[in-house]
């Protein structure tokens, strides 16, 4: 898919995940639309799953901008004390975009927690109270990190991921290197299929 496709897939106010390889715009793409929100006066929150993520949109942690900070759950009590934080939910009502960048490290159970604080600040039964969600980001890229065993936020691990009704926009062009060779063998690494058909180019040389 094209970058201008995926875009107006999200002008139509589509939940979206965004992905490609690396080097296939998907950054550019987020700050096109985020320009694109901001000039039509619509409040979007730029987040990403790590702090140097989040810094290449000018944006803010996931965990810092949703106030859970370094919780893998929170209880009912902890849950009430956060609604309480009045400057959180004025964020919460006023944000009608939230974006979440490198969302392949973001442990499954976090983005639960997450879609859970969004549905109780904002009194609406649905994901994430109904705002558009745009996931980026590369599944065959970085993991989570964990000490509990914290596994990728896709289907059949976060219970919120097949209730979003997710548009998937895969960006195929390649602006990082303009050899079709070695986009060929990126690619290949990329899906573990690291075979001949990797090593013999290298052969040549």
């Amino acid at each position: 898919m094209k970058q201008k496709e995926a875009l107006e897939i999200l002008k139509m106010g589509h939940n979206v995940y965004l992905t490609g390889a690396a080097g296939s715009g998907k950054t550019h793409l987020l700050n096109q639309y985020i320009n694109f929100l901001k000039k039509n006066d619509v409040s979007v929150a730029v987040t990403a799953s790590t702090g140097i993520a989040s810094t290449h949109l000018n944006g803010m942690t996931i965990h810092s901008w949703a106030g859970i900070g370094i919780n893998d759950d929170l209880n009912e009590w902890e849950l009430d004390s956060l609604l309480q934080k009045s400057h959180l939910a004025k964020r919460f009502q006023n944000t009608k975009v939230l974006i979440i960048d490198e969302v392949s490290m973001l442990h499954h159970y976090r983005l639960d927690l997450i879609d859970k604080v969004c549905r109780a600040f904002r009194q609406k039964d649905f994901p994430f109270g109904g705002m558009q969600v745009i996931l980026s980001g590369d599944f065959f890229q970085l993991p989570p990190i964990s000490k509990n065993n914290g596994e990728f936020c896709f289907i059949n691990k976060a219970n919120v991921w097949e209730n979003m009704d997710l548009k998937i926009c895969y960006l195929d062009e390649q602006y990082r290197q303009d050899c079709d060779t070695l986009t060929n063998i990126l690619n290949n690494i990329r899906q573990d299929n690291a075979g001949e058909n990797v090593l013999t180019p290298f052969r040549l040389r």
